[in-house]
């Protein structure tokens, strides 16, 4: 089993907000989670404070995607603009985009994960939250933990591959 550790939250230039870091909560018998305070300092430094969140998965594992709304929009722009009559792209609308739910932090800074979207990655009593850029994702905390072990016999591989990408040095 991991360890928590906290989610962090920047900003860019752009008023973008990022992601960083992971974070295990419990759930409470309502199925709602308390989003970590970094996490809704962020939010509410937004004017809007709405999410919408959806399923998803890696590696056949079942999670969950929560956008801020801005960042869900522009989502929706991109895939908007590509060829509708295309497979793939009718694919991803109806698994992922279809999937979204608006929510909204109430009063004790936690959301609710729909019935669906629960039911969908498995979720009971644990979850971990995970940073990831413009979003964040919600993990069932076995299949997290799981993966994870995963993701680190594997990280030499993963890093050699990063490394071949290149890029550039800031």
């Amino acid at each position: 089993m991991g360890f928590p550790l906290p989610l962090f939250v920047s900003q860019d230039d752009m008023g973008s907000v990022h992601f960083r870091g992971r974070f295990e909560v419990k759930v409470d018998p309502k199925f709602r989670i308390a989003l970590p305070a970094d996490l809704r300092e962020a939010m509410a430094s937004h004017p809007d404070s709405r999410m919408v969140i959806t399923n998803s998965q890696y590696q056949g594992k079942r999670c969950l995607d929560v956008y801020p709304f801005h960042e869900w929009k522009k989502l929706e722009s991109r895939i908007a603009r590509l060829p509708q009559l295309k497979v793939e792209v009718q694919s991803f609308q109806r698994f992922y985009l279809s999937g979204g739910h608006e929510i909204e932090l109430d009063a004790q800074s936690r959301i609710l994960i729909p019935q669906t979207l629960r039911q969908y990655a498995g979720i009971q009593s644990e979850v971990v939250v995970v940073g990831f850029a413009q979003k964040f994702e919600i993990w069932a905390a076995d299949q997290w933990h799981t993966l994870f072990d995963n993701l680190a016999q594997d990280f030499g591989q993963t890093l050699a591959a990063i490394a071949d990408l290149g890029g550039e040095d800031d």
